[in-house]
């Protein structure tokens, strides 16, 4: 007799089991009458718990996941032909090769190949741990695969002799079901699957093809060409479709907002797209510059503009160089940040990168179009990136206005070299420009006086704040529009809230109401008024039910008849923060303190756990690269919601978490300190470090003076004035004398001459000769930029007379220079010449008077 397995034996136990535990049960229920329910129900307790465990698990089930993936098919083309030139032998080593090279590169985009079917696989983006840019990672396996099957091609032309091997992929974004059947682990199934095969099989041969809903997602990510819908089997509509050609460099994407499940088109927008596009076309036609700023409050929708006018700007025909930068709130803080974003974008340039890595990305990107070493070099130290070693900068380190303008026109040439080449045009992009600094703001009012004569469409977004910096921005001679982005009006605002709300089934009046008369036209406190909504659950969302990408919603109504609204987008925002897990509201807390972008290492630097505790994507979004080297870069959805956590945030802990950012930002600075100095004195500032943050600022102020991002400089050095004690001299004289020099710079003489009282109190007060004799020289020249040239004399005599008795021969050789040309002045030559030779004289002790000597001669030809 054959023995039965193991689990044949046990199924059998269990089925004899439960049939006697089934007729013991039966039997009490038959004698109820006459025993009693309380008997019965006593007797009945046990076994039919007994029985519940005994039921049968449903693995399947359990196993079972609905949610949103990313599809991947890839399949080899010319294997039938292959196979019949080759072996058996040698096609199993020409495919299994060519499947598991494809296989390492779906796995090093954290893709997981489900299926292998011969020639082709299926791989999956999202499936386990799933992420924001599975789609976007999904076409850049896309792309490395099909430049893996080129490689495979060569390597088997060159070992068979055979041609023609080569492969195909399509990509497609959608809900499946995952696990379950006979297959568990390979399991996929949904409509996704169908439409992400048709992508692959209607490929060409060494193309990538990906679906519309794919492309939403990696819009202004690749290069793509539309192509005629696709007709798929069991969709009703055909399927718009891409050709993806190639990855952008360092794609510039503004962050998407919205509710999940919700597309929202854009509304009351469409005169402002209508504008930016004719701008675009007067570009092409008359080849020069037309420039618009794009005007209006937070949570207005710039943004969102700005995304459409770049997708539609994708479908164009004609070619155009496409150049963006985006200030941040921390703009102000580092000198020609916008213009350093600008450049770093274009060439790939990373925060995390070396000093090394990040001037040969510059040099490698830009002197190809310039052909000037000294140019390059000059753009790249005004930016930031330390070219202090060349001789090119060393020429020019003592005079930070040259640098600045031989820089900028560096910046000017290479966007001519760009317009140039195809008779291509340019368009840039500036973003939150409001909060640029004023080195950058320089650059772009530079850039619309000095490329006019350039086929370039500027675009730039801002709020009014811009306008109170700079009252008269966009005014002079280039083309400038200002185009005002105003709050929606109640048609469009109702119209608006049908989009937002297109999940429920019937939108109740007073759920409407709470949209539209709440947030007063303003399309972000639209969105927030409804997330808050959801969170209360006064609107309940389903996602178990149908598409877990369009989840079903419904509305609780008498949660909807308690529901309290804050008057103020402010309310609404502290609401949802509040509606947070107490681990999630402290992470997200924590997030703000290190800024609106914050990175993982940083926050882990507060807390370890914080990094896993991050709430969903309505609050955070996570960038596709990162500033630094090895830890995910995030940011805040939207800067009112940082600003607002950030304001939740109790004092005694913000002091703490503010400490702990500067020492991790701090230690990651390396060789490119001078690109964080001044964020890193803001954080020590705020941590209560009063000498940390001293030295830093004062750092950031002197590479800002040597940068000639002269209002960067004051603003750090009136800072570290602020920081001094009352007994630091020495760096309180450092910081005024930087002050005098960038106010005189400037020609502020009501700074100077401030600058110049507070320098004379602490000269009288540390009784210090030389100091005391530099701040004599300095009234001199002070009184001469006044036109006052008997105080010019005058106080050119106090230098000398506290100069030479204590043998301080350079400064009383340049006093007598200066009283000389005070004298030139009045006009009394003979006098002049008198001193001038007062001042060589001193050079016989040893000093290099040959500024007094040129003004002798000048003197004599003059006298």
């Amino acid at each position: 007799m054959r023995q039965m397995g193991p689990g044949l034996f046990s199924l059998s136990h269990v089925s004899t089991e439960k049939q006697q535990i089934e007729t013991v049960i039966g039997g009490l229920e038959s004698q109820r009458v006459l025993l009693g329910d309380a008997l019965v129900d006593a007797a009945l307790g046990p076994l039919r718990a007994r029985l519940l465990a005994l039921a049968p698990t449903q693995p399947d089930d359990v196993a079972q996941t609905l949610k949103q993936v990313t599809l991947l098919f890839l399949d080899v083309v010319g294997s039938t032909t292959l196979s019949q030139h080759l072996d058996p032998e040698d096609i199993h080593a020409v495919m299994d090769g060519a499947l598991a090279r494809c296989t390492s590169v779906v796995e090093s985009n954290k893709g997981k190949v489900f299926q292998y079917a011969d020639d082709s696989l299926l791989a999956v983006f999202g499936s386990e741990d799933a992420q924001e840019d599975d789609p976007e990672r999904a076409v850049r396996a896309g792309l490395a695969l099909l430049e893996e099957g080129r490689r495979h091609g060569e390597l088997v032309k060159r070992q068979y002799g055979h041609d023609g091997f080569d492969v195909r992929v399509g990509a497609h974004t959608g809900a499946v079901l995952l696990g379950g059947g006979v297959d568990e682990e390979g399991s996929i199934r949904g409509m996704t699957v169908n439409i992400a095969a048709r992508m692959e099989q209607t490929a060409p041969a060494g193309a990538l093809r990906i679906s519309r809903d794919t492309y939403r997602h990696v819009c202004g990510l690749f290069d793509v060409a539309e192509q005629p819908p696709l007709q798929v089997k069991g969709n009703d509509a055909p399927v718009v479709t891409y050709l993806v050609q190639r990855a952008k460099p360092r794609a510039f994407r503004i962050p998407s907002r919205g509710i999940e499940g919700v597309e929202t088109p854009l509304i009351g927008r469409l005169a402002e797209l209508r504008a930016l596009g004719d701008a675009f076309e007067t570009v092409l036609a008359r080849r020069t510059l037309q420039a618009l700023t794009l005007v209006g409050d937070a949570g207005l929708g710039k943004s969102r503009l700005l995304a459409e006018f770049q997708t539609a700007l994708e479908a164009h025909p004609q070619p155009f160089w496409l150049l963006l930068g985006r200030a941040s709130s921390r703009g102000g803080l580092q000198p020609y940040g916008l213009l350093r974003n600008l450049f770093a974008s274009r060439l790939q340039i990373a925060d995390s990168d070396d000093a090394e890595v990040a001037r040969r990305k510059l040099v490698e990107g830009v002197l190809p179009l310039l052909g000037n070493e000294a140019s390059v070099h000059l753009l790249g130290h005004l930016i930031g990136l330390d070219f202090s070693a060349s001789p090119h900068v060393a020429a020019v380190s003592s005079d930070a206005r040259q640098l600045r303008d031989r820089a900028f026109g560096a910046a000017l040439r290479f966007l001519q070299v760009l317009a140039e080449s195809d008779r291509s045009a340019l368009v840039m992009l500036l973003d939150d420009l409001h909060w640029a600094d004023d080195g950058s703001l320089d650059f772009v009012v530079h850039l619309q006086q000095s490329a006019r004569a350039l086929p370039l469409l500027l675009v730039m977004l801002a709020r009014p704040a811009l306008f109170e910096r700079r009252p008269g921005w966009g005014q002079g001679d280039a083309p400038h529009r200002r185009i005002d982005v105003v709050a929606l009006g109640h048609d469009e605002s109702d119209t608006l809230a049908d989009a937002l709300l297109q999940r429920l089934p019937g939108v109740p009046a007073a759920l409407r109401d709470i949209l539209t008369r709440g947030a007063e036209g303003n399309p972000f406190y639209m969105e927030e008024l409804l997330m808050m909504l959801i969170d209360d659950g006064v609107i309940d969302v389903d996602h178990q039910a149908g598409d877990p990408a369009k989840p079903t919603w419904s509305v609780v109504p008498d949660r909807l008849v308690a529901a309290h609204v804050p008057t103020t987008l402010t309310g609404v925002l502290q609401a949802r923060l509040d509606a947070l897990r107490t681990s999630q509201k402290a992470a997200l807390q924590q997030a703000s303190v290190i800024g609106p972008v914050f990175w993982d290492d940083a926050l882990a630097s507060i807390d370890a756990a914080s990094p896993s505790e991050l709430p969903g994507s309505s609050f955070i979004e996570r960038h596709a690269t990162s500033a630094f080297e090895g830890t995910r870069e995030h940011a805040f959805t939207h800067h009112l919601l940082h600003q607002v956590t950030y304001d939740t945030v109790l004092k005694r802990n913000k002091q703490r978490y503010h400490a702990l950012a500067a020492r991790w930002l701090s230690a990651r600075m390396g060789e490119r300190s001078s690109e964080h100095l001044a964020a890193a004195a803001k954080h020590y500032e705020r941590a209560g470090n009063r000498a940390e943050a001293l030295k830093y600022f004062e750092r950031a102020a002197d590479e800002a003076e040597l940068r000639f991002a002269n209002t960067s400089a004051l603003g750090h050095a009136r800072h570290a004035l602020a920081l001094t004690e009352p007994g630091d001299t020495e760096m309180r004289w450092k910081l005024l004398g930087l002050l005098y020099r960038v106010a005189d710079i400037q020609g502020d003489r009501t700074e100077k001459e401030h600058v110049l009282v507070e320098m004379t109190v602490l000269a009288e007060m540390l009784g210090d000769l030389d100091k005391r004799a530099q701040l004599a020289f300095r009234r001199s020249l002070f009184a001469g930029r006044c036109a006052d040239y008997m105080g010019e004399i005058a106080h050119a005599r106090d230098c000398v007379a506290l100069a030479e008795p204590g043998e301080l021969w350079a400064q009383a050789a340049t006093a007598y220079c200066q009283w000389a040309a005070a004298l030139m002045r009045l006009p009394d030559n003979d006098a002049a010449r008198e001193r001038a030779q007062d001042g060589l004289q001193r050079r016989q002790h040893g000093l290099d008077a040959s500024a007094c000597r040129s003004q002798s001669r000048f003197v004599g030809d003059h006298a």
